[in-house]
């Protein structure tokens, strides 16, 4: 029985789908009309005596040979055009997980660009928040350090606890101490020295310190006045 070999694999979903289009192909071509099966009735029976025999010999092999046929035929069929709607099924499942995963991506880049945005807002806002404030113009500031230095009897260096006294005492650095001043002249490229001893009347004191010879060249700046106390 090699045809059976045909229907290895098959499914009656193969089957039952080339079934139904080979029917839809054969459907167009074949019109009978009841006169003509009316016809074919009356020649059978008036020549039936003569075709009884024939028929009885061949018409099971004939049967059994198209219904073979039209199973393997219809199979094959089938086969086919399901492996083709399997095919454009895949296909279409590709594009839209392709489309899928670029809309993913797409969207995590976006997110990703969103979040760097808002870290680079956020750290712009912590570096305004870290400088200080209140800074006197650069000028202003090397006019208050020579000033300052004035007042020790070297003259030539100024410590920086007593330039944020007296600038203060003006109304210069608001709410700043040491370590603000200092971070700002070495933003500055202002060199500071570490316990510079400077005395003032006699009396010595050794502090963190700025040389005059170590300010940048500037315009001439000014002092401010002491503020007035208001009582």
């Amino acid at each position: 029985m090699k045809p059976l070999r045909y229907l290895e694999g098959a499914s009656l979903t193969a089957f039952g789908l080339g079934n139904r289009l080979i029917i839809r192909v054969i459907r167009p071509h074949v019109k009978v009309t009841r006169q003509q099966v009316g016809g074919a009735l009356g020649l059978g029976l008036f020549f039936s005596p003569v075709l009884a025999r024939p028929v009885a010999r061949y018409a099971p092999t004939t049967v059994a040979v198209v219904l073979v046929v039209w199973v393997i035929v219809a199979v094959v069929v089938g086969n086919t055009k399901a492996a083709a709607e399997l095919a454009e099924a895949d296909e279409a499942a590709r594009e839209k997980a392709a489309k899928e995963k670029a809309a993913t991506k797409a969207k995590a880049s976006s997110e990703a660009r969103a979040e760097d945005s808002e870290e680079a807002s956020a750290e712009e806002v912590d570096g305004q928040d870290d400088e200080p404030q209140d800074a006197p113009a650069d000028a202003d500031l090397y006019a208050l350090i020579r000033y300052v230095a004035a007042m020790s009897d070297q003259g030539t260096a100024a410590h920086l606890s007593h330039v944020l006294e007296e600038g203060q005492a003006r109304g210069l650095f608001g709410d700043w101490k040491v370590p603000d001043l200092r971070a700002h002249l070495e933003d500055l490229g202002v060199v500071l020295i570490e316990g510079k001893k400077l005395t003032f009347n006699g009396r010595q004191r050794n502090r963190l310190a700025v040389q005059l010879e170590a300010l940048p060249e500037s315009a001439p700046g000014t002092v401010p006045a002491v503020l007035q106390e208001t009582v």
